[in-house]
């Protein structure tokens, strides 16, 4: 599953959004405010006028903090610039800077403490970063428990996520100049309709409802956060993890999920979580396989042997 979508500030200008929408756009992730003052003077009447176009909302808050404290404020700044807006998409923590210089324990309590704030009022939580700055700045395992929206400006992401920034330079019909692209890899408007809005989806790779054992996954040298699973002495890997390593679209179809162009015979789902058998991955991307069983470790390297 890969869903279309943009986020939008009053950078962008004036927005036609029946252009927007019929470009194939499903949803926008709207700059709602900044800080504990600032209200980006767009966010209404975008939020309402995208929504009449059949275009699912959500809002981010850009923040500023470097404290627990400060960032309960920024919350409660956030949610009163949102209330009495219909979401049908997450509500964004957008976490890019620490000018204030805190420690990654700190910054990392006060981005809980933000994403708790806005459970608490019953929306659906997200976590907005730049890979890098999540991989080095924040303690990533602590933010498990929510939603992640990552921005890598590249050809793959090389990691797992709920939705990918891939680009600050996309162009579509109704907004002039550049606008950042999204792809979501989760239908967030039918978890949050279905009520299920206090408790973020299962992240990528993580296995709920089994207890076999795990296998360590890299592709193209780069070591996934997510793990495959052992089944009758086969190495299952969870297919969006390496779709979005990889660089290649991901869907599901008639209970297999794709990869490219590829379907994957093999589909189990566990959970929340897609997974295939490591070999048929390999053969579909056209990847080199190895196993190493000391380290219980499946390795994908591009290029057939």
């Amino acid at each position: 599953m890969s869903i279309k979508g943009i986020d939008v500030s009053h950078w962008n200008g004036v927005v036609d959004w029946r252009k927007v929408a019929a470009d194939g756009v499903k949803f926008v992730f709207l700059k709602a405010s900044e800080g504990t003052t600032y209200v980006d003077r767009t966010f209404k009447t975008n939020a309402v006028n995208a929504r009449a176009n059949g275009i699912h909302v959500g809002a981010y808050h850009y923040a500023k903090f470097g404290s627990v404290t400060e960032a309960k404020a920024e919350a409660q700044h956030f949610l009163r610039t949102v209330s009495g807006v219909k979401m049908t998409y997450p509500l964004v923590l957008d976490l890019e800077e620490n000018k204030k210089k805190a420690s990654k324990a700190v910054l990392t309590d006060a981005a809980v403490a933000f994403l708790g704030a806005i459970e608490k009022a019953g929306y659906f939580a997200m976590i907005y970063a730049g890979k890098s700055f999540l991989e080095t700045q924040l303690d990533e395992k602590r933010l498990n428990p929510y939603a992640k929206w990552i921005a890598r400006y590249n050809s793959f992401l090389g990691r797992s996520a709920d939705i990918w920034q891939h680009t600050d330079k996309g162009k579509v019909s109704g907004i002039s100049g550049n606008v950042d692209m999204n792809w979501s890899y989760r239908d967030f408007a039918s978890l949050i309709s279905s009520k299920n809005v206090s408790k973020s989806p299962t992240g990528v790779g993580t296995v709920t409802d089994s207890k076999e054992p795990t296998c360590r996954i890299v592709v193209n040298g780069a070591k996934l956060d997510a793990h495959g699973i052992i089944r009758n002495d086969l190495s299952y890997l969870p297919v969006r993890a390496i779709g979005n390593a990889a660089g290649v679209t991901i869907g599901f179809c008639n209970g297999k999920a794709t990869l490219g162009k590829g379907t994957l015979d093999t589909t189990i789902i566990i959970g929340e979580t897609g997974y295939a058998q490591a070999r048929e991955i390999a053969e579909v991307l056209g990847y080199n396989l190895d196993w190493c069983q000391e380290n219980r470790q499946v390795t994908l390297t591009k290029g057939k042997r």
